[in-house]
C-alpha cells in the first residue's frame, strides 16, 4: 500500500441546510463519542449499519472501531462543535478484504442529520483515501429495502447488483483507479 498523503485535518464543511461540521479521521480519543454516536442511532439505523441487532456496544467493540491503522482500514467522522464538546454525527469506514486489493465500506449518519449530504461527503472523502492507499475497488453491502443507502449508492456512482427474489443483501461497488 502507498504511504498516505499529508492532509489538513479537520476539514470544515458546510452542508445542506447550512449545517457546519468537520471531517477528520477517527482516533482512540473518540471512544466515548463513538459509543454515544452508536447509542444515539435509532434501532433501525443501528441494524442497517451493523446488519445485526445492537443495543449497547461493548467497550471492546468500540475500542476496535476507534483504533484503525489508516491503511488497511480507515474511519472518517463528521463532527459538530470541537474539543471535548465535539459530537460525532456520521461515520464512514472501510476495511481491506482478505486479498488486500479491494475494501468494503459502510456509512452511517445520525438519524436527525440524514438527508443533509453528510453521508455523501464522508463517503467521497473515504473513497479518495482508499484510492490513495492503492485499493482497486470499494464495495458495500446493502439491505434491499434500505432506500436511503441505495439512493446514496446511486449518488456515488456505484454499480448496483440487480435485485433478485428473496435476496437478503445487495452489493454496490466502484472501481477506484
Amino acid at each position: 500500500m502507498k504511504k498516505p498523503r499529508d492532509r489538513a485535518w479537520p476539514r470544515p464543511v458546510t452542508g445542506r441546510n447550512g449545517i457546519a461540521y468537520v471531517i477528520r479521521p477517527i482516533s482512540p480519543d473518540d471512544v466515548q463519542r463513538e459509543r454515544d454516536f452508536i447509542a444515539g442511532l435509532s434501532a433501525q439505523s443501528r441494524y442497517r449499519r451493523f446488519m445485526f441487532a445492537l443495543n449497547e456496544p461493548t467497550p471492546q467493540f468500540v475500542e476496535q472501531l476507534v483504533n484503525v491503522d489508516t491503511r488497511r482500514d480507515m474511519a472518517l467522522v463528521a463532527g459538530i462543535a470541537d474539543g471535548p464538546d465535539e459530537r460525532i454525527i456520521g461515520v464512514a469506514r472501510y476495511a481491506a478484504d482478505e486479498g488486500g486489493i479491494d475494501c468494503e465500506f459502510a456509512v452511517v449518519v445520525a438519524d436527525e442529520y440524514q438527508g443533509c449530504g453528510i453521508g455523501t461527503t464522508l463517503a467521497l472523502a473515504l473513497f479518495d483515501h482508499a484510492r490513495e492507499q492503492g485499493f482497486r475497488m470499494i464495495y458495500g453491502t446493502i439491505q434491499p429495502d434500505n432506500e436511503r443507502m441505495i439512493a446514496l449508492a446511486r449518488r456515488l456512482d456505484l454499480e448496483l447488483e440487480p435485485p433478485r427474489p428473496k435476496m437478503e443483501t445487495l452489493r454496490a461497488w466502484r472501481l477506484l483507479k
